[in-house]
């Protein structure tokens, strides 16, 4: 029974290899039926995706320094130790450290024990870039940030001659899994500069004063590798308004970004600064003002073409028969990206059950798809509450006028807010 399980999740791969919960599933049964090494494959096709639970991380290194996969296992090592798993990594490291002794490999740094090697590893991340042509929708957002942000870097001899001052940073701002930071690489590719994302997890640090060095190390690192964009995610987690916080502890850090933002000290000219936040309202103001991130874009939730472009888009390879994208894109007001491509994986795995249940491996159709659609609502709408309720008592100073103008579109009023 494990093997048909298994050919059937090869199958399943083959057709659709973005499915890293599915190939999770292969690994584990892989490793049942004591078949280690291509077991080994799919744990690092799992982790590469950044799909590996947590609890999962000494489990993998074991099996792999067991099957000689040292590199694999040192990998895991590192991201127990980061992750803060304590019980069990000395024991597996020592062997480890025996190992690649033995084998003539030079011992590599854990992130926890070196927080040079920490910096350089996680404050700012590298990430590939793409272009807008690879979004789906948001063409009224394209123009925009071409016309606000890569415009000034294409042509700065246009700007220059009309004294139109280019600098400030660029806050999208939205619901969650609408595409925000999708949007920030895209601009990077359009730019046809270097994309860096400041690793949050890796600037925060519970030891006083540590988490403003970070903050200062990445900006740092970005301007010694301008001209570049770098990018901060969840920034009300980095900028909490000073004035709600409930202690004075997180002050520093937003009072250290405003420095850094302002280029004291430093030069910013050749640094495209970009942050995203599901809660804007929690962002301190002093972050808004002009010079700082001065120019707001929000995201909404995908129109009508743009979701059918996504579903084309998370379609594309899987075997399908007879699709109606434009009748599902239409019963899926305010579906976010996400969950549109959480609503395939769900009648992707309808697929997968029937292909297990008998002997042969169906399509995806509508009736697989509607099936799912029937148990899924947009994530979006707690945040669309939330957002009309601040807009309708505090939005004195117009600041959200795009959030109220989308309540108003069709695809909002087709789910009650209230």
């Amino acid at each position: 029974m494990i093997n048909q399980h298994i050919q059937a999740l090869r199958a399943a791969l083959a057709a659709a290899p973005d499915q890293p919960a599915l190939r999770l599933l292969l690994a584990d049964l892989l490793v049942q039926a004591e078949q280690i090494d291509e077991a080994l494959d799919n744990y690092r096709l799992v982790i590469e995706a950044g799909q590996l639970p947590r609890e999962r991380w000494l489990t993998v290194a074991e099996l792999a320094l067991d099957a000689d996969r040292l590199d694999l296992a040192q990998h895991c090592l590192a991201m127990a130790r980061h992750a803060g798993i304590v019980e069990g990594v000395g024991a597996l490291q020592a062997r480890l450290d025996e190992r690649m002794l033995a084998q003539g490999y030079q011992k590599l740094p854990l992130l926890r024990d070196d927080r040079q090697a920490q910096r350089d590893n996680l404050l700012l991340d590298a990430q590939e870039t793409c272009l807008f042509s690879d979004i789906g929708g948001l063409d009224e957002i394209k123009k925009t940030i071409h016309r606000m942000i890569i415009l000034p870097l294409l042509r700065p001899e246009l700007y220059q001659r009309y004294r139109r001052q280019v600098g400030g940073g660029i806050l999208l701002y939205g619901p969650p899994g609408c595409g925000k930071t999708m949007l920030a690489r895209a601009t990077a590719g359009e730019c046809r500069l270097p994309f860096f994302n400041v690793r949050i997890e890796a600037v925060l640090d519970p030891y006083f004063g540590v988490s403003e060095r970070n903050l200062h190390a990445a900006f740092e690192e970005a301007r010694r590798v301008a001209p570049c964009v770098i990018f901060l995610d969840e920034l009300d987690a980095l900028a909490f308004a000073r004035s709600r916080q409930q202690s004075a502890t997180a002050r520093p850090l937003v009072d250290q970004l405003l420095q850094e933002l302002d280029a004291i000290g430093a030069a910013n000219e050749r640094v495209l600064v970009m942050a995203a936040t599901n809660a804007p309202w929690d962002v301190d103001d002093a972050l808004l003002r002009p010079g700082r991130f001065d120019r707001r874009v929000f995201v909404p939730p995908p129109d009508l073409p743009a979701r059918r472009r996504i579903l084309e888009l998370v379609l594309a390879g899987v075997p399908t028969e007879r699709l109606d994208l434009e009748r599902l894109a239409r019963q899926t007001p305010l579906f976010s990206g996400a969950d549109l491509r959480a609503l395939v994986q769900q009648a992707i795995d309808l697929v997968i059950d029937e292909a297990l249940a008998g002997e042969h491996e169906p399509p995806l159709s509508m009736r697989h798809l509607e099936q799912a659609r029937a148990t899924l609502h947009p994530s979006t709408l707690e945040w669309l509450r939330r957002a009309r309720n601040y807009i309708e008592f505090a939005n004195q100073d117009q600041r959200y006028n795009d959030v109220a103008a989308f309540l108003r579109t069709p695809d909002a009023r087709a789910w009650r807010l209230d």
